[in-house]
């Protein structure tokens, strides 16, 4: 029976994708202008607006939230606009942009500073920056997205502030500078509990640079004698020597390194490389020319695959009995041989960013013995070297400015003064390097570090599926 009405069936079943598929979009890309919404809007600070006699929330990366059961008569903000702007208050609640923190009372509400909220018996930590609601799914952030649009639910909730209670009826004040609190016998981060930890000791670790000051870490603390990354205590003994390495790199300084030049320990966003391994050595501090960040071992070069979460083996250690001197940023002399990073991303014309790879490159037919810098006045990114009759480029620009490798060589006499008679700006390299006036050296491959990344497109396109194939269900 259904075989003769196949054809029927299918035209329906495709009509009913199209129109989910269609009223998807529509709902996914009709989002509220700012400028039209802030109109004829009253703002109190940069988050809280009061419009039709309705309080309203901005929640950045998903626009405006009506605060429901906010009272626009009585309604008022912290004076702070920057650091406690998310946090209203009426006559009955006190609300993180459009959530009420359940609780806490406005009456005798105070900011303790580093986002905690108090009103003497309740206590909050609540993030003045929004975050993706991990709690909603994909599945049910399409519904309640389509339902919005036809006016059936309320706008999903896939932004917000997020927001954690800390143990009531006790006296919390803050400490440091970021996310910290502490009562007389535990410390806390983004409101949660550290496990034991000293809460009159507590203390950041440093952020040390090569070229400049010091700063303090927003990520790994102790108390004197325990390490903590953010609120998770690490299996290691505090050290006078542990830093977190400050790395110039974007791409290799997007996750926090800490080192223990003690133990030649490393510990990644919290999670420690093979102990059995170390020591481990930072193989420089610059890596403007690396995706990666890579660590020398006796046995391998190892690397922190940031998409897997976990510490891989690039290859063996190509370096002469495990020893190395970084000459020139990024650039590296082991033995008689020269070294240089370059960075390399992978993409495709149908499904954008594959990968990341981090070459270490051998320069082929130059002795290390043989390279000496050229003096420069005018060269204000970079440096000129020579063996004996070829010049060379060591670049400090970076992948960031386009130029991938650490070293260029210089392909004639003319070139080379013209780069020591200008004053070249960062767009006059690039040129040098599109002509081919600047061009890759001979090299071969010591090694290669890779991170690749999954087909964004084919996993939304999973959840779309699957979401019509529940609403048919």
């Amino acid at each position: 029976m259904f075989y003769n009405y196949r054809f029927l069936i299918y035209g329906f079943l495709g009509l009913l994708f199209a129109f989910c598929f269609g009223l998807f979009f529509v709902a996914l890309n009709s989002g509220e202008n700012t400028s039209d919404f802030e109109r004829n809007a009253k703002k109190l600070n940069g988050i809280f607006y009061i419009k039709e006699n309705k309080v309203f929330a901005a929640v950045p990366s998903n626009g405006y939230y009506e605060v429901k059961k906010a009272n626009p008569e009585t309604f008022a903000v912290f004076p702070d606009t920057f650091n406690d702007a998310h946090i209203g208050f009426d006559d009955q609640h006190v609300y993180a942009g459009n959530m009420i923190l359940k609780g806490l009372k406005p009456q005798g509400l105070q900011a303790l500073g580093n986002n905690y909220y108090t009103d003497g018996e309740t206590t909050y930590y609540c993030n003045r920056n929004s975050e993706r609601n991990e709690s909603l799914g994909m599945i049910t952030f399409l519904f309640q997205l389509i339902g919005h649009e036809i006016g059936l639910t309320d706008k999903p909730q896939n932004y917000w502030y997020p927001f954690l209670e800390l143990p009531k009826n006790k006296s919390y004040q803050a400490k440091l500078n970021y996310a910290i609190a502490v009562n007389d016998q535990e410390g806390f981060y983004k409101g949660l509990p550290m496990k034991d930890a000293d809460p009159k000791n507590l203390r950041n670790l440093n952020i040390q640079y090569s070229d400049r000051q010091a700063r303090e870490s927003m990520d790994y603390f102790t108390d004197g004698k325990r390490v903590y990354y953010q609120n998770q205590l690490l299996p290691a003994t505090f050290d006078t020597e542990m830093f977190e390495v400050g790395i110039e790199g974007d791409l290799p300084s997007r996750n926090q390194y800490l080192l223990d030049p003690t133990r030649g320990q490393v510990f990644v966003d919290g999670y420690e490389f093979d102990r059995s391994k170390a020591p481990y050595r930072l193989l420089s501090q610059n890596l403007e020319h690396a995706n990666q960040a890579l660590f020398v071992a006796k046995d391998g070069i190892y690397f922190y695959n940031a998409e897997k979460e976990e510490v891989e083996r690039a290859a063996k250690n190509p370096f002469v009995q495990n020893q190395f001197e970084e000459i020139a940023p990024d650039v590296f002399r082991s033995g008689n041989s020269v070294y240089y990073l370059k960075a390399i991303e992978n993409w495709s014309n149908k499904r954008g960013l594959r990968g990341r790879k981090t070459i270490v490159a051998r320069l082929e037919n130059v002795d290390a013995a043989d390279l000496k810098k050229v003096p420069q006045d005018n060269l204000r990114y970079g440096e000129i070297w020579q063996a004996n009759d070829r010049y060379f480029y060591f670049d400090d620009l970076g992948s960031g400015q386009l130029m991938s490798s650490a070293i260029y060589e210089i392909k004639d006499l003319a070139t080379l003064q013209n780069m020591n008679s200008s004053d070249l700006r960062t767009d006059d390299f690039r040129k040098l390097r599109n002509s081919g006036q600047l061009k890759e050296p001979q090299h071969k491959a010591a090694l290669t570090a890779v991170t690749k990344y999954p087909d964004e497109d084919v996993k939304i396109m999973y959840y779309i599926i699957g979401g019509i194939a529940v609403f048919f269900l």
